[in-house]
């Protein structure tokens, strides 16, 4: 007699994943607003800090390394830095803010499974969190190479919290949004189209890959380390369970206008 299987809870915050250094700070401008408090963990001597201070509401810089850390103070005197490991969730909390959007530059070349548990922990941590930006070229290959069955396969799901991954959810997603915006893109929410810009609460985006689609919203805790953001709907995106944390991963690519 056939197993039932388990069913787990496969939703979440979206993922961004990059390659490099580069691909990391040339998103900030498409996924970080006015309204955002940002965080950025392995912060270096603050370059990157410095380009998401352009754009969000308040951003915080923290580093582990004590050296890093005086050179940022110095080097950007208009941010707030601080010396702490990216695994202390404790004294990242003493810090008081609500972060809304996180970016992590602290894996390198590190194996994914930790990375996958550390971002779980800043999900149950940050509640407010709507976004992570996590560059960590592993990852990115993982989640490039991985189709998730049966729901991009076969279009169907036994599990109601990968839904947004069927195929086909994304054109149904856009089509609601397109409606409740009147057609168009404008409306207070910003629109898809707003939405995949600057990554509002508000935007309803649709993600696939290879003609398979499937839909999440930015500001819903639906896609985990798999639900992530694109500029276009219909754009290529992937998920999978990743390494038995329980997690999702998804893949998301830029196009440019």
């Amino acid at each position: 007699m056939p197993g039932r299987g388990q069913r787990h809870e496969l939703g979440g915050v979206p993922v961004i994943v990059v390659e490099n250094v580069q691909d990391y700070r040339d998103c900030v401008p498409y996924y970080v607003n006015k309204e955002d408090v940002c965080l950025e963990l392995g912060c270096a001597q603050g370059c990157t800090t410095a380009v998401l201070a352009e754009y969000a509401k308040e951003v915080v810089g923290v580093d582990k390394s004590a050296f890093n850390f005086k050179v940022a103070e110095a080097r950007y005197k208009h941010i707030q830095f601080h010396e702490i490991a990216a695994e202390d969730i404790s004294a990242l909390l003493r810090l008081g803010k609500r972060f809304t959007k996180i970016f992590l530059d602290i894996s390198g070349s590190q194996p994914v499974g930790p990375l996958a548990a550390l971002i779980e922990k800043y999900e149950r941590a940050f509640p407010d969190c709507r976004l992570f930006v996590v560059k960590a070229y592993r990852l990115k290959k993982l989640v490039g190479l991985a189709t998730v069955f049966p729901e991009e396969v076969l279009g169907t799901t036994r599990n109601p919290s990968t839904q947004f991954m069927v195929k086909g959810a994304a054109a149904a997603a856009a089509a609601a949004a397109a409606a409740a915006n009147g057609g168009g893109g404008g409306g207070s929410g910003g629109g898809v189209a707003n939405g995949c810009a600057n990554g509002s609460a508000h935007g309803s985006l649709a993600v696939g890959r290879g003609g398979r689609t499937g839909g999440v919203g930015v500001g819903g805790r639906r896609g985990g380390l798999g639900a992530v953001l694109r500029r276009h709907v219909g754009a290529a995106a992937v998920a999978l369970a990743a390494f038995g944390a329980g997690v999702v991963m998804g893949r998301a690519s830029r196009a440019r206008r």
